[in-house]
């Protein structure tokens, strides 16, 4: 994936992160789950990841998200994770409009 593709995923992440703390206090996996399917779907169907790129960038989502929990996930866990998201066609726009809103 290109450093720009990185930039975006952390920086929507981030909003995503802020807005759902903000709103419940929390941010729970459920919560993070419902996202990274979603984005994923939207940045693929948007032309900004390929399906090929699509586990990558789940990979890369669960890591800024552990880094959350500290560290508590596995590398094996994150892996099986990523492509369980990546192999998820939801989107919910829904979701995904703190990202759009400016948060």
């Amino acid at each position: 994936m290109k450093d720009t593709v990185y930039a975006t995923l952390k920086s929507d992440f981030e909003k995503f992160m802020r807005h759902s703390i903000h709103v419940s206090g929390a941010f729970g996996f459920d919560v993070f789950g419902d996202y990274v399917t979603s984005v994923l779907n939207f940045y693929v169907g948007s032309s900004v990841l390929t399906l090929d790129e699509k586990v990558n960038a789940a990979f890369y989502l669960c890591q800024l998200y552990n880094k959350g929990l500290k560290n508590m996930m596995s590398v094996a866990d994150m892996k099986e994770m990523s492509i369980e998201f990546a192999n998820d066609p939801t989107l919910d726009y829904t979701v995904l409009s703190p990202i759009f809103d400016g948060y």
